[in-house]
């Protein structure tokens, strides 16, 4: 899931939009030097990431995806899940996912984040990312940024013609499988802090 299905996650749990977004920027152990709220926030992030890579494992999605670029799957997917997710928002949320948006760029304005979380909040921000999603080709748009940001260059864009020409089967998966990952997170916060 990508930046819109992780904050919107954080709402349906009611867990921090802050953690959400920094469940990609701290690594390792390095979650413990935040308060409570935010470290269940990056907690439940990494949780989802890993639940959702072995349900698209499970469905066999990345077999969409042209061979020479199937590792790089996983991004491009990230990617158009935001953009099914606001195509079916009402379905997901009773609430205004343009208020979401204000609202998680308003949290993330006035946390101290680290300096690459903060550029990218900065340029999340200035560029109206989270809105962006609702338009398909912004997806193709959006694997072009991530290319320039790998050390190798790699065309991602290219998956978007993939994403195109399955695009039946990867809404109808997103559709079945979205479901089950608000149910874990849910299940995962509503079991937290785990006993020991």
């Amino acid at each position: 899931m990508n930046y819109l299905a992780h904050f919107h996650i954080a709402q349906h749990t009611n867990t921090s939009i802050v953690g959400a977004f920094l469940g990609d920027f701290v690594k390792g152990n390095h979650w413990q030097s935040y308060h409570d709220e935010v470290q269940l926030g990056i907690k439940l992030h990494r949780k989802i990431d890993s639940f959702t890579d072995q349900q698209v494992n499970q469905l066999g999605l990345t077999h969409y995806f042209q061979a020479d670029l199937r590792r790089y799957s996983g991004i491009a997917l990230d990617v158009y899940f935001d953009y099914l997710l606001s195509l079916h928002w009402q379905q997901f949320s009773q609430s205004s996912r343009s208020n979401l948006i204000s609202h998680c760029y308003q949290q993330l304005q006035h946390f101290p984040l680290p300096d690459k979380a903060m550029h990218t909040a900065n340029h999340m921000r200035e560029y109206d990312w989270l809105e962006q999603y609702q338009y398909q080709d912004s997806v193709a748009g959006t694997l072009r940024a991530i290319s320039r940001r790998l050390r190798r260059p790699v065309k991602l864009e290219l998956l978007y013609e993939d994403i195109l020409c399955h695009s039946t089967e990867l809404e109808a998966a997103f559709l079945a499988l979205y479901p089950k990952v608000l149910l874990h997170a849910q299940e995962f916060v509503g079991n937290y802090p785990p006993s020991k």
